[in-house]
């Protein structure tokens, strides 16, 4: 991708999901949390981060019934990364108080990252009730080693990458996609695979014609999310 704040890309990403997404007309900013592992010591009382566990939990509800929490689930590989949250309010520092709040982030145990990116306004579903959940593949759109193209090489492939994308949305696959719009950041988008397995989701996104040309790299993560939020 260029860089992905740019309108025509957003108008762009608008129209891939438009055969599903509410009838809008625009883009919006949502927010994405970056729930990493905290400084707190990994060995303490048992029950006390029992207590935590379900205080963060119930943060994460009140946040989905302020209407401020979107999506929430796990990260299922035990990286640095334990999960992520996907937010609405009014700007990153609002954010910030909001997640800041949490019970587990007050005790150390989690550490927060905010990044603002843009997808259809009206996006995200409650989830389906009886709550489950389901095994999705979030990845970050990295910048990649090889972004040396000449300009109309480049520009070709973004209008490949987008094609890409759309036929993937079309197959069922891919379920969300949008644009990083942090200023000076190397991630430049995310993009939900919905697939039978890491390695199915893994192969989708790296045959993306951006990815395979270098100038764009795959951060894919298992996802756990409720069931509905997403499409």
């Amino acid at each position: 991708m260029k860089r992905l704040m740019c309108a025509p890309l957003a108008l762009s990403l608008l129209a891939i999901f438009s055969s599903t997404a509410p009838a809008q007309d625009k883009m919006t900013t949502y927010y994405l949390v970056l729930l990493n592992r905290g400084k707190a010591p990994a060995t303490v009382d048992q029950a006390e981060a029992a207590k935590i566990q379900e205080q963060h939990i119930a943060h994460l509800t009140k946040l989905g019934d302020q209407g401020h929490g979107l999506a929430a689930g796990p990260f299922g590989d035990d990286g640095e990364i334990r999960g992520i949250v996907i937010m609405k309010a009014d700007s990153a520092q609002h954010v910030r108080e909001l997640e800041g709040a949490d019970p587990a982030v007050k005790a150390g145990r989690l550490a927060i990252d905010v990044i603002a990116f843009m997808a259809p306004e009206g996006w995200f579903k409650k989830p389906a009730q009886p709550l489950s959940m389901e095994q999705l593949y979030f990845a970050f759109l990295k910048e990649g080693a090889t972004r040396t193209q000449d300009p109309e090489t480049a520009r070709r492939l973004q209008s490949e990458h987008l094609a890409y994308m759309d036929d993937q949305h079309k197959q069922g696959a891919l379920v969300m996609a949008g644009p990083i719009v942090d200023k000076g950041s190397t991630r430049r988008g995310v993009v939900v695979y919905r697939a039978a397995s890491l390695i199915e989701a893994r192969s989708r996104a790296e045959g993306d014609p951006m990815v395979r040309a270098g100038r764009l790299a795959i951060e894919m993560h298992p996802w756990y999310v409720a069931k509905g939020v997403l499409q």
